[in-house]
């Protein structure tokens, strides 16, 4: 193998490893919500939902054809949630930053 060959193979792995894969983890979907009431999953009805955390703090949709979303925040210490609707069940689970 060529130098140029392997620090181009190092670079990328390097690119991979440090710079790609931090940022792709910070868009995953969350797989699920931690409530006081129980755990929040993909599947979920909206009273099941509401009965789990409460109200949420915001209610948001774009247009008729796009998916209803709750927003949770429970504070500075723990992450703002995002929970998407559509037809009345969680479609996703989406996790932002640190809370207000």
């Amino acid at each position: 193998m060529s130098k140029k060959r392997i620090s181009t193979l190092l670079l990328t792995v390097f690119m991979v490893m440090f710079v790609i894969q931090p940022n792709l983890s910070a868009l995953d979907d969350a797989s699920s919500l931690q409530c006081s009431g129980g755990t929040v999953l993909s599947g979920d009805s909206e009273d099941s939902v509401r009965d789990k955390c409460g109200d949420p703090q915001k209610v948001t949709r774009e247009d008729a054809d796009s998916p209803i979303i709750w927003f949770y925040n429970f504070g500075l210490s723990e992450f703002v949630y995002y929970v998407s609707f559509t037809n009345g069940i969680v479609e996703h689970i989406q996790m932002g930053g640190y809370g207000e």
